[in-house]
């Protein structure tokens, strides 16, 4: 029952995808097994092209911030909104913790951060990582209208590099402490999934990337939709991967 109720909410995301008037969208999907690296599904022609990563960039910098000793803990640490702070969503316009930075996806929160850091640890890690181009020339910047480079700017990753970065994530292959992955698969858990399985991801501006796992299996994805007017939101784009996760048939 709870896998037909799964496949009816996806249908309708995927009527609201195809259907609206005067929309038109492209998808790009990839879905590997992370054990034995077999290609599952394959979507569109753009798997190898790289585009900004947008707010999927908080999860290397999510590793990076736990790995460095700045984030602490969930909760851990706190840092207040002050007044010129990027406020473009309501929630963004108070006090934040790792949990909701991530949850909400606050953008000056990013930026302390990735200021914290500074740039040539950043850089380190990016190479280190083997993370998309490693362009971080479009630079950093304290909060505000100011953008930075993982927002449309110089630093570009593409679905097939996604997909091979959440791979080494899950299976402990980056240069990161297993405090600092475990910490951050925590704050990355969306839900339980039917038969046992758990989906963990970051949507970002057309994106969402993650894996499904339950032990010792696990399926790391990337979901990316090129939308001509941008009318598909965050939750969309997940119930979208949900659909494509059951009709691979990998959750049994």
């Amino acid at each position: 029952m709870q896998n037909i109720v799964h496949l009816i909410s996806a249908i309708i995301v995927l009527c609201v995808l195809q259907c609206t008037s005067g929309f038109s969208a492209e998808e790009n999907f990839l879905l590997i097994d992370g054990l034995t690296n077999k290609r599952v599904l394959e979507l569109g022609a753009r798997i190898d092209e790289r585009i900004s990563p947008w707010s999927t960039f908080k999860i290397p910098l999510c590793l990076m911030g736990y790995d460095a000793g700045i984030l602490k803990d969930e909760k851990t640490p706190i840092w207040d909104f002050k007044e010129g702070y990027d406020d473009f969503l309501a929630p963004w316009r108070g006090p934040q913790t790792p949990q909701s930075w991530i949850k909400d996806s606050c953008v000056w929160y990013s930026k302390i951060l990735s200021l914290q850091l500074g740039l040539e640890k950043i850089q380190s890690y990016l190479v280190d990582m083997e993370y998309g181009n490693r362009d971080l020339s479009g630079g950093l910047a304290p909060p505000g209208s100011k953008s930075v480079a993982w927002i449309n700017s110089s630093l570009k990753i593409s679905p097939k590099e996604q997909v091979n970065f959440i791979q080494k994530l899950v299976c402990g292959q980056l240069p990161i402490s297993h405090q600092a992955i475990q910490m951050t698969k925590l704050l990355l858990f969306k839900e339980e999934l039917p038969e046992g399985w758990k989906l963990y991801g970051r949507t970002g501006h057309g994106w969402f990337i993650g894996w499904i796992e339950k032990d010792p299996n696990f399926f790391p994805f990337a979901y990316h939709i090129r939308e001509q007017e941008q009318r598909i939101n965050p939750e969309q784009r997940v119930q979208r991967v949900k659909q494509l996760l059951l009709e691979s048939n990998v959750m049994h």
